[in-house]
């Protein structure tokens, strides 16, 4: 019996301008919810335990994914995708300056910034700002928030709409576990850099860093999960499995990636990926003869990212510490 093919996803009719601009509002909206119900609550993020931390990192994620899933479901075309993500992705940037100076002036940001004391103990709150600026604050916050996540739903989709079989799949999670692993855990590429630099957009700018908290999401997790979202819809995966799988490989690297121990942070797309292919591995079909090309794009990427990291510290080298000659007794 012939071995069965699967057929090619078919272009979508998309749905009406205005159920399109409806399911994006309610997106934004359940971005703005998350975002009014976490922050008066962030303050004491200190004194929590060390498991309820990792909740408004994973809080986002789950939100994100069921924001890409609204408005997968208008099935808008591929112009719309790509002409608003970068408009809402020019937003983040024009709003980058402005933000990191309104960040310092919410309650939740100044524990962040000032917290030097030990676990547990929350450090003195400095002068609070005037009442106009302690709401525009929050405002240019939020703003900025909503624009990166819906860049990264948007061009996420925009991107889903190119895979169309299941090794397409299958390269788009390697290239995201490679670029994950390396660029932004093992370089640190959000940051290394001043707040101010383009780069610090590679992760979503709430929730802020508090001390022992987990780290935001990274933006690159948003988008390559919403175009696996656009792309298991269209290769008639099993959708909620594949959420399922998403946000249960999420949790547990948010868990794991807790400071002080054990601070595993290089572990998130593979865990994502590993529970992505889990919910989708029974309706997934791979050619044996595409998949070297999958492990190939994904082993060149890794090396593109190598040689630009040595390229970087050659021409960048880290200044020499002076020797401490009191450490040597016999110093002559």
């Amino acid at each position: 019996m012939p071995a069965v093919v699967p057929a090619e996803p078919v272009d979508e009719e998309p749905a009406r301008a205005a159920e399109w601009i409806g399911r994006t509002v309610i997106a934004a909206s359940l971005a703005a919810l998350l975002f009014a119900l976490w922050s008066p609550r962030l303050e004491s993020a200190a004194s929590w335990e060390k498991e309820v931390r990792s909740l408004p990192r994973l809080s986002v994620f789950v939100a994100a994914a069921l924001c890409a899933l609204v408005i997968q479901g208008a099935r808008p075309s591929r112009s719309v995708l790509g002409a608003l993500g970068l408009f809402a992705l020019i937003g983040a940037i024009w709003m980058l300056p402005s933000s990191t100076a309104a960040d310092r002036l919410s309650p939740a940001a100044r524990l962040a910034y000032g917290f030097t004391a030990p676990e547990g103990v929350r450090p003195a709150a400095p002068e609070t700002p005037s009442g106009q600026m302690l709401i525009a604050g929050p405002c240019v916050t939020l703003l900025r928030f909503e624009f990166s996540l819906l860049a990264a739903l948007l061009l996420g989709t925009w991107l889903g709409r190119d895979i169309k079989t299941g090794t397409h799949f299958l390269a788009l999670l390697l290239c995201a576990i490679v670029g994950d692993a390396w660029f932004l855990s093992r370089c640190r590429a959000a940051e290394s850099v001043d707040a101010t630099h383009v780069l610090s957009l590679l992760r979503l700018p709430w929730p802020p860093p508090l001390a022992f908290f987990s780290a935001s999401p990274a933006f690159t997790d948003i988008l390559v999960v919403s175009a696996a979202l656009e792309a298991a819809r269209r290769l008639k995966f099993h959708t909620l499995s594949v959420v399922l799988g998403a946000v249960a490989g999420y949790a547990a690297a948010s868990f794991l990636a807790l400071e002080p121990t054990p601070a595993w942070t290089s572990l998130g797309m593979i865990m994502v990926s590993i529970g992505m292919l889990a919910g989708c591995w029974p309706d997934l079909h791979l050619d044996t003869a595409e998949i070297g090309k999958a492990l190939l794009a994904s082993a060149m990427l890794l090396l593109v990212l190598v040689m630009l990291t040595m390229l970087h510290i050659k021409l960048h080298p880290a200044p020499e510490s002076p020797v401490d000659l009191a450490r040597y007794q016999n110093a002559t």
